[in-house]
């Protein structure tokens, strides 16, 4: 806890002057050169009445906090992949989705069956060491899409055990990012069934179609351990394709496009064994797990809805020093705990920070009006460690200030990844670490 005896004690008593920005530059330069609770720096009173303070002491929680709630039926994407981290676990990615109809399908009454194809169209977004081998499998999905719900990130659904694939799409591949297009080969009993229905005149609509046909799975191999891929279901030249062939002329192949632009409802599942790991314990949603209990390290993965929660559980203690206050600059700093990350498991590009409520839940975005405002990643020299370290700055002057007007109640502040629903994850320092720790410096004024 952090009084206004151990404030001095540390020396973290600033007297202002007239030039109060003068002032302020001279604290921000000795914060920058003296080490973390050597700051000594003295100017002399004038008749103002106003006291300017800089305090590094205040105690912050730190704790990883699981939502669950992460949409992904809402986005064009698909994902599908499995890797292993030592911090978080096994990841596994799974696609489930629909395929449209377009026209109704009807053949000729003497078409012959070829072939059934899967052509999926990834972009160049991988997360995950592309040099190993993977698999690629495509399941038929026996549970319904019901066009009006939303699914998530933990939604799942039943599918055929047994695969579709057959032939070359069996074999396991690098998803380099290179590789902008797969082509799957298909049971070719699915794909007589198709066309039979077709014949048949079974395949007016999309929900004869659905009815047929739920859904595909796409799912990685059980023993994977690789990287995620994504594609766009908007992509051209993404569907499920059916060729055929007329008997009076074999050589000219007939294409039944069923696309996966204009299927119905879709989304992705992200889950994570964290079995024999420090996140094991988080077992439930909005649940907050201690930095004390993870080695001093808090997660952020937006797939599967890791976030940080901050508190600053004294912050109305500054009071002590007088009752109307004026906090004039609050810089929370997070720095990636080396080997964390790597080229193959990049952080995210930025954070965005959110209210909290005291049971976790996420409350409005903090720093914009209308929209979050990015808290970006950057690289330079930690003032602990003089080495290159990676870390992200949040500027919290608006959330203490609203904490010591009253104005707001202090239930703390969750960190997302900025990158959403997508698997970008970072580890970040603890306060009690050695090395890489949090680090919160609060400027203030008195009146």
């Amino acid at each position: 806890m952090w009084t206004k005896a151990s404030a001095t004690r540390a020396a973290r008593w600033l007297r202002a002057g007239h030039w109060l920005l003068g002032l302020l530059g001279l604290l921000w330069a000795c914060a920058a050169c003296d080490p973390v609770g050597n700051i000594t720096v003295d100017a002399p009173a004038t008749g103002v009445a106003n006291d300017a303070f800089y305090v590094d002491t205040l105690t912050v929680r730190v704790a990883t906090v699981w939502h669950d709630s992460v949409l992904t039926s809402a986005s064009d994407n698909l994902l599908v992949g499995r890797y292993q981290a030592p911090r978080l676990g096994t990841i596994t990615a799974r696609s489930y989705f629909q395929v449209g109809l377009g026209a109704a399908y009807i053949p000729a009454s003497d078409e012959v069956y070829d072939s059934l194809v899967l052509v999926l169209k990834p972009d160049a977004y991988r997360y995950g060491d592309t040099t190993q081998l993977q698999n690629l499998e495509v399941h038929r999905l026996r549970d319904a899409l019901v066009p009006t719900k939303n699914y998530y990130a933990f939604s799942q659904l039943g599918y055929d055990a047994a695969a579709l694939n057959q032939g070359r799409s069996t074999r396991p591949f690098a998803a380099r990012p290179s590789v902008r297009t797969l082509r799957l080969r298909l049971a070719d009993a699915l794909g007589r069934e198709l066309l039979s229905a077709g014949l048949a005149g079974s395949l007016n609509t999309d929900a004869e179609l659905n009815n047929r046909l739920a859904g595909l799975v796409l799912a990685p191999g059980s023993t994977d351990d690789a990287a995620l891929l994504r594609t766009q279901l908007s992509t051209e030249g993404g569907a499920l394709n059916l060729y055929t062939h007329s008997p009076i002329d074999p050589g000219t192949v007939i294409t039944k496009a069923f696309t996966l632009a204009s299927g119905g409802k879709h989304f992705y599942q992200v889950t994570s064994d964290r079995t024999g790991t420090l996140l094991a314990p988080l077992s439930a949603s909005l649940q907050a797990l201690d930095v004390a209990r993870t080695a001093q390290e808090a997660y952020i993965d937006g797939a599967l809805g890791w976030q940080v929660k901050l508190e600053i559980p004294y912050l109305n203690d500054l009071r002590s020093f007088g009752s109307r206050l004026t906090i004039v600059q609050a810089n929370l700093t997070l720095e990636v705990v080396p080997g964390s990350a790597t080229r193959y498991l990049a952080p995210p590009n930025s954070l965005v920070a959110y209210l909290s409520t005291r049971g976790n839940q996420q409350g409005s975005t903090i720093g914009g009006s209308t929209a979050a405002l990015a808290i970006p990643y950057q690289s330079g020299v930690s003032n602990v460690t003089g080495l290159e370290t990676a870390s992200y700055t949040f500027v919290a002057t608006d959330y203490c200030q609203a904490v010591v007007d009253h104005t707001l109640d202090n239930n703390g502040i969750l960190l997302a990844s900025g990158a959403g629903a997508s698997p970008e994850r970072v580890v970040l320092g603890g306060p009690k670490r050695s090395e890489n720790r949090l680090k919160l410096g609060l400027y203030f004024l008195t009146h």
